[in-house]
């Protein structure tokens, strides 16, 4: 079975494209751990927190091209459902948000053909 690659190991790693990837796995690191939570909650989350803190950092060295992780951070949060499921929520340090939210403009205006 081969490991996916994280996207911050990637050659086209940089940029705007950075961010994307970024947030590809991050929706990978809050599935894996929101999967785990129900058993342990409290023990999930400080896992899912030091996983949060790993990935910004490992983009920050690795991205090229953009400073949009230069001193930012998430923060993991839970909440419960309607149904009370526990959710994993992350949330974005306000430089990064920032940065999230000008790719998502961005990717508004692009015309599609």
């Amino acid at each position: 079975m081969t490991t996916k690659q994280w996207g911050y190991e990637r050659a086209d790693c940089r940029g705007s494209f950075a961010l994307s990837l970024f947030l590809d796995d991050m929706e990978r690191l809050i599935e894996h751990y929101t999967g785990q939570a129900a058993a342990q909650p409290e023990a999930v989350i400080f896992q899912a927190q030091a996983a949060a803190n790993k990935l910004v950092q490992a983009y920050e060295r690795n991205a090229r091209n953009t400073t949009a992780f230069t001193k930012q951070s998430i923060e993991i949060k839970s909440v419960v459902d309607a149904e009370g499921a526990l959710l994993l929520v992350p949330i974005f340090s306000t430089g990064l948000k920032q940065k999230l939210v000008e790719l998502l403009k961005r990717s508004n205006e692009t015309k599609v053909h």
